[in-house]
């Protein structure tokens, strides 16, 4: 009998231990993951609740880690006041969430106050012994671990998944053993207390747990909560595990164990008193989300009401040659752009298309480094490397190496001496510094029949992909310009978040140049009318890269351009010279500039982008509200005001319904990824946002915290989202979604892709269908379909 209870109990201990694993891994996968600096890439801030409504999201992660999601009342009844939204659509908002609209209305007008509710919370411990005795022992708690991550993440990450004693977990236990601090700060005994705890994070965080005596039921908000105070951390070690797609906490385990370890030391260790002197923290309320989704629904219906308003009737496409075609890239800045280009004269022609340019380039530097030149929920299929020759120990390598790593990075001009200070008077002054532009300077040179090291069976194929996603067939200009996109601008740790997101956080210049070559080349031309792609002979490819920061395109490898096309090449060059300067005029208003001379604005905005002292070089993609998937004559010729994704789509061109299947599963969630992180980074800056730039200190090429310390920041800096006087620029909607397609071909989507679908029916997106033969649209509801 003996035998057996002790058999019961081993199993019931492994049982249990199993659960708090199953448990950890389900709180780890409420975290986004975070990309570094280098490959900066938008992340949904709230990509492990979309399984979730919005509204349910925004009563979590409130309840949880005090973010809020959604704005406030203020937010709307400037918006109300500003005519943004008016009574139609908040009737139309009120109706569909059968809400009583007299009472929104008094809301509005402040003659009834906003619902309030109760939150949920379950405090840290640390937490419930700060409003106890009027200490600060949870910032204490995560500055210990935040200081430790800053220190030992950067440098030894990658040996975890070699060396299972050096992860996080253990290297801290041995430092945290002898480290004094929190016993100088006054916990007694905190030394032996790491001492005793298991080797093994899973092993500790079972012990603590038990005793702690945490409720089952309040486990996984507890441990949540936990991690939500070292979110930029968490979000750090959880993209690799993102990224490979794997459902476990990974080195998240470790993180976790040691700030239970902090917050378990102060429930066991402090001495508890009564409190005499300091008040109680009142319960926590929350303005009601279901008023304020309500609210968010009527102010972007009064948006699309405008939005929609604009789009042109369908007319049937134009059977002359254009002079030449340009693929842009979808971003929002390319709109602005296109339209000012394609003013230039008729023959003019702009397509919309992701600006990877469907190369899934892995692009490796002779240092052995490669990235991503594709989204990151895309594999990238051709492996090419730069001929890129740099001298062992050059300048370039030593100032990488310094920056990077997270103590030197601190000491960095010191150790350069006086000849880095030379270098910061001549940026000072603007003499030394000219905008960088990336990869235009890698001497990638292509042979003259394409060779791209690529074989000619998958450039092909490759080809074939391009045009078939382009909807380019049998109608081609004698130029075809493919425009990838990057920004420019000095002292930005995040200068990578102004490229381009369908590159992974890099400039397109490299897919552009690859994909023209692989276009050129005679022996995939030859082969493209078996394949259904009828392009003339005096048809050119031309790469380019749009900087959006000046609006100045440039135009690569004009060495290949055959002579037969310099009169056309001549002429391109005008047209985008003077689009260029055109679309500068309509930014200058948005950055202050609207009174100056077209000359002087030109000169301002070069200068804004090798300024290392100027917080806004651009706007990036702020005020982001739109993805329209159409041909373009629906939009050709109307001001989106720059917030509009354009995706050039026919859908008489996608017989099998592919095209549409790779939009709305690719760039459409890229896009919204975008369009999350910049309403995540406006309505709560302080936990899904990185504060100002003024504060920002690098740790190594992982990213930012401010001043000397604490949680590594996500998403975006306030100078991106706010102006200077301290209002809101970008305006936090969601993406309205538009595509020109009949609805059947939608729902298959829908119903074939959770990840589509669960954007469209949690309210994430708002999905509209346009009728191709009419202005015809329909909002899909969650829950009932088209309407």
């Amino acid at each position: 009998m003996l035998k057996l209870y002790e058999t019961d109990v081993q199993t019931i201990a492994y049982l249990e231990g199993q659960r708090v694993l199953d448990e950890v891994a389900e709180v780890c996968r409420w975290l986004p993951p975070l990309w570094d600096l280098e490959n900066y890439v938008a992340v949904n801030p709230f990509l492990g609740f979309s399984g979730r409504s919005l509204e349910a999201a925004a009563i979590a992660i409130g309840d949880g880690i005090d973010a809020e999601v959604l704005p406030g009342l203020a937010f709307y009844r400037e918006r109300w006041q500003a005519g943004a939204f008016g009574p139609m659509e908040l009737a139309q908002a009120a109706r569909r969430a059968a809400y009583d609209l007299q009472e929104l209305l008094a809301i509005l007008e402040g003659t009834m106050p906003m619902p309030l509710r109760p939150r949920a919370q379950v405090l840290t411990f640390a937490e419930r012994y700060d409003q106890a005795h009027g200490t600060r022992w949870h910032a204490r708690a995560i500055r210990h671990t935040t200081l430790w991550c800053s220190v030992y993440i950067p440098q030894d990450g990658p040996q975890w998944a070699k060396q299972p004693s050096k992860s996080l977990y253990a290297a801290w236990r041995e430092a945290a053993m002898m480290d004094r601090s929190l016993e100088l700060a006054g916990m007694p005994g905190w030394c032996e207390w790491v001492r005793q705890l298991p080797t093994l994070p899973e092993a500790a965080l079972e012990l603590m747990l038990g005793k702690l005596q945490v409720a089952p039921t309040e486990r996984t908000s507890y441990l949540y909560r936990l991690l939500g105070g070292v979110f930029g951390w968490a979000s750090s070690l959880r993209r690799d595990v993102w990224a490979a797609g794997d459902h476990e906490p990974g080195p998240l385990l470790d993180l976790l164990a040691m700030r239970m370890a902090t917050d378990a030391a102060v429930a066991l260790l402090l001495p508890h008193q009564k409190r005499t002197t300091v008040p109680l923290r009142q319960p926590a309320r929350a303005e009601d989300e279901t008023v304020r989704m309500i609210l968010q629904e009527a102010l972007e219906d009064g948006y699309t009401r405008q939005l929609l308003g604009k789009l042109k009737a369908p007319t049937p496409t134009p059977m002359e040659r254009p002079a030449v075609q340009a693929a842009f890239c979808i971003d929002v800045r390319s709109e602005i752009l296109r339209r000012h280009f394609e003013a230039q004269s008729p023959a003019v022609e702009t397509l919309g298309f992701a600006g990877f340019f469907a190369v899934f380039l892995d692009w490796q530097t002779n240092g052995g480094q490669s990235s991503a030149r594709c989204p990151v929920l895309l594999q990238p299929g051709v492996k090419i490397a730069a001929n890129e020759v740099i001298p062992l120990w050059s300048a370039q390598q030593v100032t990488k190496k310094l920056t990077a790593s997270p103590g030197a990075a601190f000491t960095f001009v010191e150790t350069l001496g006086i000849a880095y200070a030379l270098g910061l008077v001549g940026d000072a002054l603007g003499a030394l510094t000219s905008p960088r532009h990336s990869e235009e300077h890698v001497p990638f040179l292509l042979a003259p029949e394409g060779s791209t090291g690529v074989t000619l069976e998958n450039r092909i194929a490759i080809a074939a992909l391009i045009l078939k996603n382009m909807g380019l067939r049998e109608r081609y200009g004698r130029l075809v310009l493919l425009a990838g996109h990057e920004g420019c601008s000095e002292n930005n740790p995040h200068q990578a978040g102004l490229d381009c997101g369908a590159c992974g956080g890099h400039g397109g210049a490299i897919n552009a140049r690859i994909a023209a070559a692989v276009l050129n080349d005679p022996g995939v031309r030859a082969a493209l009318p078996s394949r259904g792609f009828q392009v003339p002979t005096d048809t050119h490819f031309l790469p380019g890269v749009h900087d959006t920061s000046t609006d100045e395109v440039r135009l690569l490898d004009l060495a290949h351009v055959p002579a037969t096309h310099q009169a056309d090449l001549a002429q391109l060059q005008q047209w985008l010279k003077a689009a260029g300067a055109r679309t500068r005029a309509e930014r200058a208003e948005s950055l202050g500039l609207e009174t100056r001379k077209q000359r002087l604005i030109d000169r301002l905005l070069r200068k804004r982008a090798r300024d290392w002292s100027e917080a806004r070089p651009e706007w990036a993609l702020a005020r982001n509200a739109a993805f329209i998937v159409a041909r373009r004559s629906r939009t050709r010729g109307v001001s989106l005001e720059g917030r509009s994704f354009l995706h050039e789509y026919d859908w008489t061109t996608d017989p099998d319904n592919s095209i549409l299947t790779l939009i709305l599963t690719a760039p459409m969630i890229v896009a919204s990824w975008i369009n999350l992180q910049y309403f995540g980074s406006t309505v709560n800056n302080d936990v899904f946002g990185c504060g100002t730039k003024t504060l920002h200190n690098r740790i190594g090429t992982l990213g930012v915290v401010l001043g000397n310390g604490g949680d590594l920041r996500t998403g975006l800096a306030l100078q991106s989202v706010q102006d200077a006087d301290g209002r809101w620029y970008h305006e936090p909607l969601r993406l309205q979604v538009v595509v020109e397609a009949p609805r059947e071909r939608i729902e298959a989507i829908l119903a074939a892709h959770q990840n589509v679908r669960e954007l469209v029916e949690h309210g994430w997106i708002r999905l509209f269908v346009l009728d191709p033969d009419s202005n015809a649209t329909a909002r899909w509801l969650p829950g009932q379909g088209w309407a």
